[in-house]
């Protein structure tokens, strides 16, 4: 699905075949040169939410649907320029951080943490969102 920003450049929307639908929403907006990935909760490719009472889990979870989403616009995670992590629990807080930096290695984008009252469902304890730097090759126009 494609719309177009003001410049006439198309917006494309997309999602993963491997992952679990947007319920009315696509994994990703490629606008441009940027990426931008949809809030990651812990749903594995049948829907499923994983690791039920454990952020850890839920976050590894979320972790790896991000890499699917990256692979799908043919980035990697050293793509991504920033990150931004809602959890509900300030105590979990060590745990999604684990995971966040397992995901990343040595490469440290920008971060944003947040605490909230709650996310889509009461099981959700941690939600992710990034966005990829990833230029556009322009084909050299002969002439």
């Amino acid at each position: 699905m494609n719309s177009h920003d003001r410049d006439g450049t198309p917006v494309i929307l997309s999602s993963p075949a491997d992952m679990a639908p947007g319920v009315n929403y696509e994994h990703a907006a490629r606008a441009g040169d940027f990426v931008f990935v949809a809030g990651q909760i812990a749903r594995d490719e049948t829907g499923a939410l994983v690791g039920l009472d454990d952020a850890g889990a839920q976050a590894a979870q979320v972790y790896r649907n991000i890499g699917k989403v990256l692979a799908h616009v043919g980035a990697k995670p050293t793509d991504v320029v920033k990150v931004t992590t809602i959890t509900v629990d300030r105590a979990d807080g060590p745990a999604v951080t684990a995971e966040r930096l397992k995901f990343f290695g040595t490469h440290r984008p920008p971060h944003t943490g947040m605490i909230a009252s709650g996310l889509g469902s009461p099981e959700v304890r941690v939600e992710v969102e990034v966005v990829v730097y990833l230029p556009v090759v322009h084909e050299a126009v002969a002439g």
